[in-house]
């Protein structure tokens, strides 16, 4: 595509008319008209403000692409290489905050061990409400960057190429960080084996910090899990539209399925005093849940 075709096809991306663009370039209509036909060329200033507003990059306003890129060509959302870093950034930052707030759930386990009674159970609770509250304000928190999750994009060819071969190296680090977590709650089983033959006072105290070491865990799972679903969206977009479809369909699972059995573990809990090992309902909800969207999917 050359300039005049990249420029129209982005203002009608964002829903912008060409007298709205005029306006925002402090041009006429008849300029911007002139642009998208071909017929003349922004000066250096008009281009800069193009690239900012439509957050794209100069080299693609300004580079031809050939026909070698026709297979990356096809109708969908252009994302350029600053939008693409920018979503990557901001799903990184709320991995982070969820994993802090899950962390910081499961990690409040901790009182019920090293304190006896209600007051163990109080500090439980507070430490559930801060963890609650780090995840609802992440959930309040405006989403950025929609479009590259729920369209088809279209990228720069020499960009997709780089970012592909970039992905394929970080796809084995955030893989090896979810196997150390795997490897980390394995080992805190063997730990708890021991911890259970200490005498009573002794093995309190050191079943105190496996919940840490849990937590510690599943911030990995969720960090290293949302980085490799966010790059997987741009390096096999295809992919991505696919499950986007099926988690439309079995998203009423997971929904219905979780807060029963955050329920469950709580009734469990505060009932039969069974926090250990009674949140295995979690890793059991999530086979079932597992179990019946791949029953469902085999079903289509």
């Amino acid at each position: 595509m050359e300039f005049y075709q990249k420029l129209k096809k982005i203002r009608k991306e964002n829903g912008m008319s060409q007298e709205e663009l005029a306006d925002q370039l402090s041009v006429s209509r008849q300029a911007v008209s002139k642009w998208e036909n071909g017929q003349g060329f922004p000066e250096t200033e008009k281009l800069m403000q193009i690239s900012s507003l439509f957050n794209v990059s100069l080299d693609y306003l300004l580079k031809e692409e050939r026909s070698e890129t026709a297979a990356e060509e096809e109708s969908g959302y252009y994302a350029s290489r600053e939008m693409v870093e920018g979503f990557l950034l901001s799903k990184r930052q709320g991995a982070l905050r969820i994993g802090i707030g899950v962390a910081v759930i499961i990690s409040s386990l901790i009182f019920t061990s090293i304190s006896d009674g209600s007051f163990g159970d109080v500090l439980f609770l507070l430490g559930v409400a801060v963890g609650v509250g780090i995840l609802v304000a992440q959930g309040f928190r405006p989403k950025r960057y929609e479009e590259l999750e729920t369209q088809p994009l279209v990228f720069d060819s020499a960009f997709l190429k780089e970012f592909r071969n970039a992905n394929a190296v970080r796809r084995k680090r955030y893989g090896l960080l979810i196997v150390f977590g795997i490897a980390v709650i394995i080992a805190s089983f063997a730990a708890k084996v021991l911890v259970d033959s200490l005498p009573v006072a002794s093995a309190a105290w050191a079943e105190a910090f496996l919940p840490p070491v849990w937590a510690f865990s599943v911030f990995l799972f969720i960090y290293a899990g949302s980085a490799l679903n966010a790059e997987g969206i741009i390096a096999d977009n295809a992919s991505h539209l696919k499950e986007v479809e099926d988690d439309k369909r079995n998203g009423w699972i997971w929904a219905a399925v979780m807060p029963l059995t955050a329920m469950a573990y709580l009734a469990i809990g505060f009932l039969w005093d069974a926090w250990h090992p009674g949140w295995l309902v979690f890793p059991v909800a999530v086979m079932i849940c597992v179990g019946i969207t791949e029953w469902r999917n085999s079903k289509k």
